[in-house]
């Protein structure tokens, strides 16, 4: 599981922010809501943001049903750890690495360490709804999911998902298939 992670992103760690910096080529960012709102506010924006989610998961997996999913914890120190909230949505997982984020980002003090778990999944439309609509309430975050050949990339936030396709033309082909949830920003953002 995941043993192409350093082909497709090279020196580039599991960190959702760092690889839109990274592969900018390939990445895209999609908003959940109408008008780039950010918070859903009743049922029918938040089942906006679950078919918005599901879609492009349907056609980044194709055939394709296995996937990964990747969630993280942080800590000051290398002992791996993990919010609740993820034990209860993702039991299963098991710690795949730790980053030490302090070195990347620059800041020496105090030292910190995400600490990332993966689990193997069945990929089905609705699969992942109760954790993006988590993600969408901003009570989980650090989020990814994964093809296990790491061709494609998807990291749900509080807004939107940022998408890191196999390539650019992939990459615009998804672009042109959902021009309408693009951000109106020259940034993407």
């Amino acid at each position: 599981m995941l043993e192409d992670w350093q082909k497709r992103f090279p020196n580039c760690e599991p960190v959702g922010h760092w690889l839109r910096v990274a592969f900018p080529d390939r990445w895209v960012r999609f908003h959940s809501l109408p008008e780039s709102k950010r918070y859903p506010e009743d049922e029918s924006e938040y089942e906006t943001v679950l078919e918005r989610h599901n879609c492009i998961l349907g056609e980044l997996t194709g055939t394709e049903r296995r996937i990964v999913l990747l969630t993280a914890g942080y800590s000051e120190d290398l002992v791996a750890v993990r919010g609740p909230r993820f034990d209860a949505v993702d039991p299963n997982a098991t710690l795949w690495r730790s980053v030490v984020t302090h070195e990347f980002d620059g800041d020496s003090s105090p030292p910190g360490y995400w600490h990332v778990f993966a689990s193997v999944w069945d990929w089905r439309p609705k699969t992942f709804d109760p954790i993006v609509r988590s993600v969408a309430d901003c009570t989980l975050a650090n989020v990814m999911i994964v093809a296990p050949d790491c061709r494609w990339l998807l990291h749900p936030y509080d807004g939107g998902m940022d998408v890191i396709t196999e390539s650019p033309t992939s990459r615009d082909r998804l672009k042109a298939a959902h021009k309408e949830w693009l951000s109106v920003y020259d940034s993407g953002l």
